[in-house]
């Protein structure tokens, strides 16, 4: 599970998006959000905790997108952390005969690798005369 936020959700844009785009979200949701510029009449001066949290959150979102290499090793390490993209793998594990009780302690058993050589590495090599 990752732990950093998904700046793309926050901004509500594509993870595609151009610069030009991020910046229209970011002043957009700013405008909508900022304790000065929002709507509500009836608020009484006051701004919740959440309300400053999400503020935050959108003003981190757009300082590492705006800027080309934050955003190139933001996308690098959503990728990794299992994030979009990627390919599923297929894992075979053999299970030994052990007891139930070492089964439950730990479900796969890793161990070397097997290696056989293949019929043409079994033949004597050749002496020279």
């Amino acid at each position: 599970m990752s732990t950093q936020p998904d700046h793309y959700a926050t901004l509500r844009i594509s993870p595609d998006a151009t610069t030009r785009e991020i910046s229209r979200a970011y002043r957009t949701l700013l405008r909508t959000r900022h304790p000065d510029t929002r709507q509500k009449v009836d608020d009484g001066d006051t701004t919740s905790a959440a309300d400053l949290q999400e503020l935050h959150a959108i003003m981190q979102a757009y300082v590492v997108l705006s800027d080309p290499g934050k955003r190139a090793a933001y996308d690098r390490a959503r990728r990794s952390a299992g994030g979009t993209g990627g390919t599923p793998v297929k894992v075979r594990f053999h299970r030994s005969g052990s007891t139930t009780a070492q089964r439950e302690q730990s479900p796969i058993a890793f161990g070397p690798s097997r290696w056989e050589p293949s019929p043409r590495n079994l033949k004597t090599p050749r002496s020279n005369p």
